[in-house]
């Protein structure tokens, strides 16, 4: 490819290709360039257009008095209709390598000489390059096609609006404005442009004019303008405009009402949408929120539960070890107490059991009977508590009854009839329990 590259460009910038005419260089040129742009050989195309949109000077022109001529590219001396079709392949041409993406165009120009050609275009430089390489400078005769194929590439590729704005009022205000530079003259009509400057004088001489200018004004009022917000400069000029008819004056204002309103709704839809995602944000952290404290409750809730369960093991554990140590107590007894002088080894088991089972009764009747003892004095100490609390002289009443007990109990006679008559209650007991051994034996 580099070769073929190379031999294009040498032929080109041959003495013959040099010295041929600017119709059949350009002719030549673009067909080459715009056969390699279809068969998508981007690099080829570029190198080939290069030679003719490039500023060259000749050695050997000079004008009578023997300084050299100014230099200009083949392009700018060219007719119209080459020069319309060379400068339109080469912006189709800078849109098509700029489209190609920062890791496509390394592949194939290299990341320095890509991202200087998408740096042109999206910055607006190429505008510039056209009008000083093509026409000189002179912003009004820039050809219309060629200023709508430019305003319509940088509406592509640029993110801000304001120089493709900048250019276009002022080709706008300068189109068609006669030259009246003698030397340009002289010079416009030794390269074969007066005619193309005398066509221009209007700007409308030809309904193909006329059509050119109409899409320039249309690009710039419907496209470029409300890019850059300026809605009632866009109503304004079209209201202003020479070149449209009313017709033509009506249609663009409703269609740029069309665009405002249409970019209003897109706000007011996207507006919208912002805030049910906001609201829909907010339910989400309410929701978490909730979740979170339910979380939290549903966790005291089950450390409480836990916390009490796990006292009521311990205090049920209490309970039943003490049950069990008095049951193992009252069995120890029981065994203690068992007669071992029998004769029968059944009638021992029997009444063995039968006397454990006595025992045990008795021992769970004698705790029930301890537990009524205790509520009884609690509560007679309470109503003691109560009857002094109300009644302080009690107190005295009281403490009397109780030294009276005391000294009725320091008496050794008053002892001794106590002793004999728990003796003789508990030898009734032990009685009435053998009794019912026997009875339970029989």
């Amino acid at each position: 490819m580099a070769d073929g590259m190379s031999l294009s460009h040498t032929q080109l910038s041959s003495p013959s290709s040099a010295s041929a005419s600017p119709t059949k260089l350009c002719s030549k040129t673009y067909k080459k360039a715009s056969q390699l742009y279809l068969t998508r050989r981007l690099p080829e195309s570029l190198a080939i257009l290069q030679p003719i949109i490039t500023v060259s000077t000749p050695p050997d022109e000079q004008l009578t008095n023997g300084d050299c001529s100014a230099a200009v590219a083949p392009i700018a001396t060219a007719p119209s209709t080459w020069r319309i079709k060379v400068w339109n392949l080469y912006i189709t041409l800078l849109s098509g390598i700029v489209d190609l993406g920062a890791e496509e165009g390394k592949n194939q120009f290299g990341q320095r000489e890509w991202k200087a050609i998408a740096t042109q275009v999206r910055e607006g430089g190429i505008w510039e390059t056209v009008v000083q390489v093509g026409y000189r400078g002179r912003e009004g005769s820039v050809d219309a096609e060629v200023v709508y194929n430019l305003a319509t590439l940088i509406l592509n590729h640029s993110s801000s609006q304001s120089l493709n704005q900048q250019r276009l009022e002022t080709y706008l205000s300068s189109y068609g404005q006669p030259n009246l530079d003698l030397a340009d003259r002289l010079r416009d009509a030794s390269d074969g442009l007066q005619q193309h400057r005398i066509s221009a004088a209007n700007g409308t001489d030809t309904p193909k004019d006329l059509a050119a200018r109409v899409r320039i004004i249309e690009l710039f009022t419907l496209h470029v303008l409300p890019r850059n917000e300026e809605w009632e400069y866009a109503h304004e000029f079209i209201n202003l405009s020479e070149v449209l008819d009313e017709e033509r004056k009506e249609l663009f204002i409703q269609t740029l009402e069309g665009l405002k309103e249409e970019k209003e709704r897109g706000e007011m839809r996207a507006a919208e949408l912002q805030r049910q995602k906001d609201a829909e944000l907010e339910r989400q952290r309410d929701d978490e929120r909730r979740q979170a404290e339910e979380e939290a409750a549903a966790a005291a809730r089950t450390q409480a539960n836990a916390h009490k369960r796990s006292t009521s093991d311990v205090d049920s554990g209490i309970e039943k070890g003490s049950s069990r140590s008095s049951h193992k107590g009252k069995g120890s007894k029981s065994s203690e107490k068992s007669p071992s002088g029998k004769s029968n080894t059944r009638t021992a088991l029997s009444s063995s059991g039968s006397k454990g089972s006595k025992k045990q009764v008795k021992s769970e009747s004698r705790t029930g009977q301890t537990r009524a003892v205790s509520t009884m004095l609690h509560n007679l100490f309470k109503k003691i508590i109560e009857s002094v609390s109300g009644n302080p002289l009690s107190i005295a009443r009281t403490l009397l009854f109780v030294i009276g007990i005391l000294m009725a109990m320091s008496r050794q006679d008053v002892r001794e009839r106590v002793r004999r008559i728990t003796g003789s209650a508990w030898q009734k007991v032990k009685s009435t329990v053998g009794m019912g051994v026997k009875v339970s034996y029989i």
